[in-house]
């Protein structure tokens, strides 16, 4: 047969079928719900104070005690920011778009802001900061013998619990791999059960272990097991979008304007434990 008339024939002509547009991939915001948090107006910054202790001494029955000190004394400090990011939409755009681009604008936007704010809770300027301890190696992988270091540290830090361990997903594929029927004798199969129904977050010997793609990857990643107090995030001013019409740009347009105010940073350095190990895994 020849001269057969086929789509291939019109290939160049046909316009593509387009669906709904895919926002850029992203870790879901793990961060905040797991630290101390503050709110308040302005930018003036949060301090931590500490209070000094008294000690306890043995008295006879006839002696007259001489009072102690109580006085608070200026810990950390948590500094307050603008953060801000714009995408500026044009008339022309907005009219030719298949895609509702301002709404698909304003969501990518606030994943933008989400992900920066969870990228700094997890950040080496937090967990690098914890001086509660430190376990793994850089090039090593991380192991259950690290995991109850990391816990020992906290309890003679007497870090309040409950406890949370995050860590990159790689990380977290290193010490999910070793629970296996026969590995040892503290791999019990309640435990097994656990791990390996729930892969994002779980618990494990009384400390609630979630996974976070935002932690720095590479060789030394470092994640960190601490309590709440450990972290403080401090909202001042709630994410926002603020649209505003530019006749002269562009011919005509509207910037969409995000920003949050907010301060993050370690809170009670002790009540945090940094874990290191690599976030490569093997080929």
């Amino acid at each position: 047969m020849a001269n057969e008339s086929t789509a291939a024939d019109i290939v160049a002509l046909i316009n593509n079928i387009y669906e709904g547009a895919l926002l850029t991939a992203r870790e879901q915001s793990v961060m905040v719900g797991l630290v101390k948090r503050f709110s308040g107006d302005g930018i003036a910054s949060r301090v931590r104070t500490d209070y000094t202790g008294g000690t306890v001494a043995t008295i006879a029955e006839t002696t007259d005690m001489s009072a102690q000190t109580f006085t608070p004394v200026a810990g950390g400090t948590i500094t307050i920011a603008q953060y801000g990011t714009q995408y500026f939409i044009t008339d022309l755009r907005i009219a030719s778009d298949y895609n509702n681009v301002m709404r698909d604008a304003a969501n990518d936007l606030g994943q933008l802001l989400a992900v920066h704010v969870d990228t700094n809770l997890c950040g080496t300027a937090v967990f690098g900061n914890f001086t509660g301890g430190t376990v793994g190696t850089p090039g090593g992988t991380l192991t259950w013998a690290h995991f109850f270091q990391a816990l020992t540290y906290l309890r003679s830090a007497f870090a309040p619990q409950p406890y949370r361990c995050v860590l990159r997903p790689e990380q977290w594929y290193y010490l999910a791999n070793t629970i296996a029927a026969g590995q040892s004798v503290t791999n019990a199969p309640a435990l097994q059960n656990e791990l390996a129904n729930r892969w994002f977050v779980g618990n494990a010997y009384g400390v609630d272990i979630y996974v976070d793609a935002n932690i720095a990857s590479g060789t030394a990643a470092v994640a960190g097991m601490f309590a709440q107090d450990a972290i403080a995030f401090d909202n001042r001013r709630p994410f926002r979008i603020e649209p505003q019409r530019d006749a002269s740009r562009g011919g005509g347009g509207w910037e969409l304007n995000a920003t949050m105010v907010y301060g993050y940073g370690v809170w009670r350095p002790t009540y945090g434990v940094k874990m290191i190990g690599t976030s490569i895994l093997p080929a």
